[in-house]
């Protein structure tokens, strides 16, 4: 790779579900309401790269890491 492009780490759906302790209909009910990434499709599988999961967990955490006590 001499153009400088870095590969991301891919996550199949047993991965993102193991990450997020949650079921595969879980995690497919959320991507089907907009809650979470879209999945992308290879073949018969289905992938997250591993930056969108991130970004998806921080941007749901956010108010809560934010919080301060008064």
């Amino acid at each position: 790779m001499t153009s400088g492009t870095t590969l991301v780490r891919m996550l199949g759906k047993a991965d993102v579900c193991a990450r997020l302790d949650i079921s595969q209909r879980t995690l497919e009910n959320m991507c089907r309401a907009g809650e979470f990434p879209p999945p992308v499709r290879l073949g018969k599988c289905v992938y997250w790269s591993e930056k969108a999961v991130l970004a998806w967990h921080t941007a749901l955490f956010s108010a809560q890491e934010a919080w301060a006590a008064n």
